[in-house]
């Protein structure tokens, strides 16, 4: 592949210039509907307006807040004039927002004023106070009324910087610099900050479009959080760089305002993770003839259900989504089906590699290539993160020497290129010494069509090592029995296979990206079952 040397800043500022009248963002809750030039103008006063205050090239600066319009400028106003943007959940505990704020050096902080506007701004306000390397508070609110430095203030705090200026700041932005340090979701332990620059991010971003089949003509529905890589550079930097326009129905996740907009603004390609599309195709306010534009998109972020992937290519229409995987660290997506992949490909595997990457399955104990279809940890190199920020030990147990990026996924790959995910190292399950793979039980429970998600998981157990759980949430007026549950179950495995235990659930324990964490359900059971 042709890899492309230059910065998200020049990139977005091209783009703009051969698709000025058309539609660049529109964000229907908030009202804003921008064009390329709207966008960029925009674009281009928040990025004075941060180089007015004080605020310069490779600064980190926090940005906690929901979906809004202005998540993306300041974004992308902090990445054009070379300053590093530092991404949080806006659901994000005290604790943890104190631990991203320190951790990574942050010195300004811009917080939404939104549903939780109170919390949000008094916990901002006293985090100024605390940690004394954070010097900027800049409130994202139309009104005057804050202590803090509002919006309005910033977009004119730019006045006196020149155009001029603002040119000489984007062109010493280098490709390989620092763009964003973006902290993993924290299934497990602390999160980590992953340092990626602008060259990973455009050309990831260039070639799964690419692969997708994306261009001007299309609208992406952005629905999934901006904090996490998959919203802010798999669906939103990417439309932006090939032209399209970007189209947000909501803050936060709200189904039916993702269902009324998709027709409305002929949505032509989706995204999400398969608990999110679940939640909207079974919602009572979906319809199958307003999905008709729909063609194209990725399911990601989990992996998918064979279940649900047959449901959206082949019941509702959807044809060309492809199903992709990737990881934070890898500055997004590693793998991804093509477009006209039979479906049995699209439900069974998650692509082959793009072009900028390379992927091999390895030994886990011995590190050493395996042959096709023997499973194995899963590596990949092309494009991976500078570092986990301020932490050398753990850079370096995750990227080894030859630059092969170590993902904890267990895998194959046939003969083709084609890859499989049979588990996480972490999540595999040994009771009395017997290896069992959650997805394996889980694709099996999948088979009922009563089944709307289940999560299995292995907790620890005194005297067997390990029990197995399968917790499993119900479709609507669905009346399956957990005793059905098991006895397909029994049918379809072997006995030392079998879960123990078996709960219908309303919900999983997940992170603001929609990941569930089954070592929260780890705990849960443990308690229940055990204790």
């Amino acid at each position: 592949m042709s890899i492309i040397r230059m910065s998200i800043g020049e990139a977005i500022t091209e783009i703009a210039r051969k698709n000025s009248q058309r539609d660049a963002l529109v964000h229907t809750e908030a009202g804003h509907r921008y064009s390329y030039q709207d966008l960029t103008h925009d674009i281009d006063r928040a990025a004075k307006g941060f180089l007015g205050v004080g605020i310069r090239p490779g600064d980190k600066i926090a940005l906690w807040s929901a979906n809004t319009p202005e998540w993306m400028i300041a974004f992308l106003g902090l990445v054009k004039m070379g300053a590093i943007t530092v991404p949080i959940d806006p659901a994000a505990a005290r604790d943890n927002l104190y631990y991203i704020l320190e951790q990574s050096e942050s010195r300004g902080l811009i917080v939404a004023d939104s549903t939780d506007a109170g919390s949000m701004i008094s916990t901002a306000s006293t985090a100024k106070s605390d940690i004394p390397l954070l010097e900027h508070i800049i409130v994202i609110t139309d009104s005057s009324d804050t202590d803090f430095m509002s919006w309005n203030q910033l977009m004119a705090a730019g006045a006196n910087t020149s155009a001029d200026t603002l040119t000489e700041y984007a062109t010493a932005v280098n490709p390989e610099d620092p763009v964003a340090i973006m902290y993993t979701s924290g299934t497990t332990g602390q999160p980590k900050g992953v340092v990626l620059d602008h060259l990973g991010l455009i050309n990831k971003s260039m070639v799964s479009t690419e692969r997708q089949g994306i261009s001007a003509d299309d609208r992406l529905c952005l629905f999934f959080p901006l904090f996490h890589m998959f919203g802010n550079t798999c669906i939103a930097l990417a439309a932006l760089l090939r032209g399209a326009a970007l189209i947000m129905p909501c803050r936060s996740f709200d189904p039916v305002k993702i269902l009324a907009d998709i027709p409305v603004e002929k949505c032509t390609a989706i995204y999400g993770s398969p608990s999110m599309l679940i939640a909207l195709i079974d919602n009572p306010a979906f319809a199958k003839d307003q999905w008709a534009a729909l063609s194209k998109g990725i399911i990601g972020g989990a992996p998918c259900p064979m279940e649900l992937m047959r449901r959206i290519v082949e019941d509702i229409g959807v044809s060309d989504i492809t199903v992709a995987y990737g990881i934070t660290e890898t500055s997004s997506w590693i793998t991804m089906t093509h477009p006209a992949d039979a479906i049995e490909l699209r439900v069974s595997t998650i692509g082959t590699p793009l072009p900028c990457n390379e992927v091999k399955i390895v030994d886990p104990s011995s590190g050493q290539s395996l042959p096709s279809d023997q499973q194995g940890e899963l590596c990949t190199r092309g494009f991976l993160m500078k570092e986990y920020y301020k932490m050398p030990a753990a850079t370096a147990a995750a990227v080894d020497r030859d630059q092969w990026f170590h993902t904890g996924d267990l895998g194959m790959m046939d003969a083709d290129g084609y890859v499989r995910i049979t588990g996480r190292l972490k999540d595999v399950i040994v009771r009395r010494d017997i290896e069992i793979f959650p997805v394996e039980i889980e694709e099996i429970i999948y088979m009922l069509p009563d089944i709307s998600e289940v999560q299995v998981f292995g907790f620890p157990h005194p005297s067997r090592g390990q029990e197995v759980a399968a917790w499993l949430k119900l479709k609507e007026d669905s009346k399956l029995s957990l005793e059905a549950v098991a006895a397909h179950v029994r049918r379809q495995l072997p006995v030392e296979k079998h879960p123990k235990y078996y709960k219908i659930v309303t919900g999983f324990p997940m992170t603001g990206s929609g990941k569930v964490q089954k070592f929260k359900m780890a705990e849960i059971a443990q308690r229940e079952y055990v204790d």
